[in-house]
């Protein structure tokens, strides 16, 4: 982050890297930052849950005799 900074002060000379980004310290975008990916993962958790709980309440087929699911093959050429 140091270095947009310094490229800022480079470029705009004169200017305060402050005024260009709108942050007056780098502690402000780092924490916009943080939070930004603490929601985005809390998203993504919940969806992730969700979708978990829809596939464990699909039916599945099962022996009788052995409760384990059959061994099923396709023939060649088909999907």
């Amino acid at each position: 982050w140091t270095t947009i900074f310094l490229g800022i002060e480079e470029r705009y000379q004169g200017a305060d890297p402050a005024d260009v980004l709108g942050f007056s310290s780098l502690t402000g975008l780092v924490n916009s930052m943080i939070a930004l990916v603490g929601a985005v993962l809390i998203f993504f958790l919940i969806g992730a849950i969700f979708a978990a709980r829809r596939v464990a309440k699909l039916p599945t087929f099962r022996l009788v005799s052995t409760k384990q699911l059959p061994e099923l093959t396709l023939a060649h050429g088909l999907k």
